[in-house]
């Protein structure tokens, strides 16, 4: 495995230093089917909802010649809100606990992120610590590689393997069992309250923009565009993004350090997702704060941890160490 128990959770697993064969023993997955059939009705929400939302301002673009500032804005400030609360709330503050801060923003960038329509925060922690820990083997949720969503262990192609990375996995997957993975999520009262208002939540998410496109327009109409502009559009951008981590981020980019898998840095991932495919910097070192270890590697949701550390609303983060990363091999 790529990365240490100890560098995500210590108490998530009963013991940071078990060895493979009792990591693999860990009850990785559920197979509870009423938690089952409702991830899947939630990951087939998730996927096609925002796609009809898109086909409809697609259609609005071409009646009306094209879209308003109003609703640029709002797809534009949406996205960058809810994008941060991922990138830098579930990922980088919870999943990997990579900076420190206060419970306020804490709480302000986990209610983005799951306005972002990625799921509730502590399964979404929880499948991110299972992929890092099995990452590229029959027990990651969404390697494009292999995948173990049957009886046995099965070897994926490339078209198949993206397909199943990207989306597939959603409604495919074993269902991650966060007890084992999330403990110390689940332990704070007041985040397992807003990760069991996920979908409430969400809603307001898709809420938000159409009351300010109505308020600003004076009609339902100017509602109803941002509703779809600042809402749908906005969702599946950010989702879509968000997936090309698993997907494209682990099957084409450079791979300058040896991980054990197959992560790799993609460029033209790493600006919609705001640093997060950075994929072999950061399973190279999972901890640190900072995913765009050159200086030319856009990382924009460390620019923001950067400038809160700065003015004092973020402390204790966690830097790479680089002489701790293994460069890989030529040819390798």
């Amino acid at each position: 495995m790529s990365t240490k128990l100890s560098d995500l959770d210590s108490s998530s697993i009963d013991r940071p230093s078990a060895s493979p064969r009792e990591k693999r023993a860990v009850r990785v997955t559920l197979d509870d089917p009423d938690i089952i059939f409702a991830q899947k009705i939630l990951a087939l929400a998730t996927i096609v909802l925002p796609f009809l939302g898109v086909i409809i301002a697609v259609y609005l673009m071409i009646i009306d010649g094209g879209v308003s500032l109003l609703n640029i804005s709002l797809l534009v400030g949406m996205y960058v809100l809810t994008n941060l609360g991922i990138e830098m709330g579930y990922h980088r503050l919870l999943a990997h606990r990579s900076f420190q801060t206060s419970p306020a923003i804490k709480y302000l960038l986990t209610i983005l992120g799951q306005m972002a329509g990625e799921g509730g925060v502590i399964y979404w922690a929880a499948t991110h610590r299972r992929h890092h820990i099995h990452s590229d083997t029959e027990l990651d949720p969404h390697s494009p590689h292999v995948r173990h969503t049957h009886a046995t262990p099965e070897n994926l192609g490339l078209a198949k393997g993206l397909l199943h990375a990207h989306l597939g996995w959603m409604i495919n997957d074993k269902v991650t069992n966060s007890s084992a993975f999330a403990k110390d999520l689940i332990q704070d009262p007041i985040l397992k309250k807003i990760n069991d208002l996920y979908v409430p939540i969400l809603i307001l998410g898709l809420i938000i923009p159409a009351i300010i496109g109505g308020l600003i327009t004076q009609t339902w109409m100017g509602a109803l565009t941002g509703f779809i502009w600042g809402g749908l559009v906005r969702m599946f951008l950010v989702t879509q993004s968000t997936w090309l981590n698993g997907s494209f981020a682990h099957r084409y980019g450079s791979k300058p350090y040896e991980t054990g898998d197959h992560s790799a840095n993609n460029i033209w991932c790493a600006i919609p997702t705001f640093g997060a495919s950075w994929q072999n910097n950061h399973h190279a070192y999972p901890v640190a704060a900072k995913l765009g270890f050159k200086w030319w590697q856009i990382d924009i949701a460390w620019y923001f941890i950067f400038i809160c550390e700065k003015v004092g609303l973020v402390w204790n983060v966690k830097h790479v160490v680089l002489s701790a990363l293994k460069p890989r091999q030529q040819g390798a």
